[in-house]
């Protein structure tokens, strides 16, 4: 009886063994979403970081209105930057994008900017000007945590000269 109950616990423990993960560090990533600022690799747009600003440039729907209400406030001869977010999946397909502020600054390298208030009542719109662009856009390369995929959300923004004098 005694050879039989342990031998019954060790087949258990065995089997119990052999169901755990190979890779348990991999499930502390499942289903939780890292910030871009605090990932070991970001996230990645293949076709390089020139190519991505041409892209938010080119397919940024809601272009025009920026321009005219910043033109109507007599806000020339900055640079404007449109600050949005959204997640890159473990698979680098780009989602759930938010259209978060318009700054300006005078400089284009400049690390800060100043939050531009009139467009406060257009964030509804921005919003989904934002949400369109991000649908249009093409995969990326996954962030990595420990050599493993995870989800990551990118904050990032595109910036573009309004006024003259652009060598400034």
């Amino acid at each position: 009886m005694k050879f039989s109950f342990i031998f019954l616990l060790l087949i258990t423990s065995i089997a119990l063994h052999a169901q755990r993960d190979a890779n348990p560090g991999a499930k502390q990533y499942y289903n939780r979403v890292f910030d871009d600022y605090y990932v070991e690799k970001k996230p990645v747009f293949v076709a390089g970081a020139d190519s991505l600003r041409i892209f938010y440039l080119s397919n940024f729907s809601a272009f025009d209105s920026l321009v005219a209400r910043a033109i109507n406030n007599g806000d020339t001869a900055k640079y404007l930057r449109v600050h949005i977010e959204f997640i890159v999946d473990k698979n680098g397909i780009p989602y759930n994008a938010s259209f978060n502020y318009i700054g300006s600054t005078k400089y284009k390298d400049a690390k800060n900017d100043r939050k531009v208030k009139y467009f406060n009542d257009l964030k509804p719109y921005f919003n989904d000007a934002i949400k369109s662009l991000i649908k249009k856009m093409p995969n990326w390369r996954p962030a990595l945590q420990n050599n493993v995929r995870v989800d990551c959300t990118v904050h990032d923004y595109f910036q573009f000269w309004l006024g003259i004098n652009s060598d400034k």
